[in-house]
């Protein structure tokens, strides 16, 4: 009987009288979020240079597979994709060493980039003793 009276009488109030779901704002304000994120990352003034190379972009996939590793396999994987490692060029960055190139090659600085992407003398070495082969696959 209230449930009729209800509905028979005009709707008092904000608009639209119809209410939104707690768990639809969620949903679109992780969208808005994620949409600037994307667009933060691939954009010109982004300043993760050597991540942007190894990542396209924010996935649920990545995360999932970073957040399961331990603690000596998440050190050396932020390393990667940050460049804060023991590779040559941050060490010549920092002053620990007086040639940034290639120690396989000695073509171009010795980045993750370059190491995990282009040199082609790292391909036909034992890369597994530096980088285990199932970190690298689960970033890129």
């Amino acid at each position: 009987m209230l449930a009729r009276a209800g509905f028979i009488q005009k709707f008092v109030g904000p608009e639209p009288p119809v209410g939104v779901s707690r768990q639809n704002i969620k949903v679109r304000i992780q969208r808005c979020v994620g949409n600037q994120h994307l667009v933060m990352w691939r954009g010109p003034c982004s300043t993760h240079r050597q991540a942007r190379k190894l990542i396209w972009g924010p996935s649920l996939a990545t995360k999932t597979g970073l957040l399961s590793f331990d603690r000596t396999q998440s050190r050396v994987v932020a390393g990667l994709l940050t460049g804060h490692n023991t590779l040559r060029r941050y060490l010549y960055i920092t002053g620990l060493c007086n040639n940034p190139t290639c120690r396989k090659c000695g073509t171009e600085e010795e980045t993750s980039v370059h190491i995990l992407c282009e040199c082609e003398s790292w391909l036909h070495s034992d890369m597994h003793i530096w980088i285990p082969s199932f970190w690298t696959l689960r970033i890129l």
